[in-house]
């Protein structure tokens, strides 16, 4: 289990300004490869995480640096390096909403499933890591349907929608301007749509977007060319692109509130990289929030999930504990000894239904177990010359060596 090391950039010690300038993919890393190493990436708003064998860590932070711009030295202040056993269980706790800034958000799960799909196209991720990511997936499905941790979803969009219900009061005839149209920008509209939001004006720069999501909403789609016109007329605005610059800046906002007559103006940015930059908070009656100023709302559920998560927590472990099995069979000589442990106990079994005495019962025996050892030893001598984590990892599914070998990975 040492095998696996993680590197994890997260909300609770990287602020928004270190983490937008971490967006890693696999094919950032393919110059990190050799034989035998694989690596995964994840980033999400609210952490940029690598998991990785066989590769040096001081590579692995040097890429990082050069990808994002920040300083080896400013990277670790800011990083938790998680290693073995405990690095496979942050990342079952990470897919299973248990290390979310919103304790049980399902969000979280497709995001780490859109990663894995992106690790095994650029064929970053082997055996060890798809086995790991497998193991997650099924252990997030566990949590789902055996905790009550979901019954009431949540997610930072959501949450942001509460922010501003909570600052701003009924919201029921205020125009709210939602910028963007993906996962999260979707979610606050939603749930703008179920607090009582009447007047929900939905933008985003390609316009056929916001006209389908302005449609299922029942909200009015505005080009995005009408900006500013549109921040001069609002009450609330909750912003979540993929711009990697800011789209609402200062020199914007000066306007705005001058057209305003410094009406107050609520803005909540849930974007990573940013979408507001940081400076409008200066403007005289624009209340900016971004995604960590969400920490607060987000503190009221953990008293009444932690039951549900202390649950979760041990289903968790449980799922570690086999995966840790899984991995220490990872060697020959025991894979040999759980293949003459299978001849065995196919003997017994048909010893056991055969209903013969005992003397003919040992004459069947011995020829048995002369024909079971000759088709085996097949294999092992081919184990014993040829002992790679690839063969091993075949050898044990082919002869479902393993009590859990159904969720194998595909491929």
């Amino acid at each position: 289990m040492n095998r696996i090391n993680c590197i994890s950039i997260n909300y609770r010690n990287a602020p928004v300004s270190i983490r937008e300038k971490l967006q890693i993919f696999p094919r950032d890393l393919l110059d990190l490869m050799q034989r035998g190493s694989e690596i995964f990436a994840l980033s999400t708003c609210n952490r940029t995480e690598l998991y990785w064998m066989d590769i040096e860590e001081e590579e692995i932070l040097g890429r990082m640096s050069e990808l994002s711009g920040i300083e080896k030295e400013a990277l670790m202040d800011a990083a938790e390096m998680i290693r073995g056993k405990e690095a496979l269980g942050h990342l079952f706790k990470v897919s299973s909403g248990l290390d979310s800034l919103v304790i049980g958000e399902t969000q979280i799960l497709g995001q780490v499933k859109e990663a894995y799909r992106e690790a095994l196209e650029a064929k970053t991720t082997s055996i060890f890591l798809n086995k790991a990511l497998h193991r997650a997936f099924r252990t997030a499905k566990r949590v789902r349907t055996e905790t009550d941790i979901g019954k009431y979803p949540v997610s930072v969009a959501s949450e942001a929608v509460e922010l501003a219900c909570h600052i701003f009061g009924d919201i029921l005839d205020s125009t709210v301007l939602v910028i963007g149209a993906g996962d999260m920008a979707s979610i606050a509209a939603q749930r703008l749509k179920e607090r009582g939001a009447k007047n929900l004006l939905i933008m985003n720069r390609t316009h056929s977007a916001a006209c389908r999501l302005a449609k299922e909403l029942e909200g009015t789609p505005r080009p995005f060319e009408a900006l500013q016109q549109e921040l001069c007329r609002c009450d609330i605005v909750i912003t979540s692109t993929g711009s990697p610059v800011p789209i609402i800046t200062r020199t914007l906002m000066d306007e705005v509130m001058k057209q305003r007559r410094h009406s107050p103006l609520i803005i909540i940015d849930i974007a990573v990289p940013r979408d507001v930059d940081p400076a409008v908070e200066k403007c005289y009656n624009c209340y900016l929030y971004d995604i960590d100023a969400l920490k607060t709302i987000v503190d009221r559920h953990l008293a009444n999930r932690k039951e549900q998560a202390d649950k979760a927590l041990s289903i968790i472990a449980a799922e570690v504990e086999l995966f840790e099995k899984w991995a220490h069979s990872l060697n020959a000589q025991d894979t040999i000894r759980d293949l003459f442990g299978l001849m065995d106990a196919y003997i017994d079994d048909e010893i056991r239904q055969s209903g013969l005495g005992n003397e003919d019962a040992a004459v069947m025996e011995q020829k048995m177990r002369t024909s079971m050892k000759r088709l085996v030893h097949r294999v092992v001598s081919f184990l014993k010359e040829h002992p790679s984590l690839a063969n091993i990892e075949h050898t044990r599914r082919i002869f479902q060596l393993d009590a859990n070998y159904q969720d194998r990975h595909k491929g």
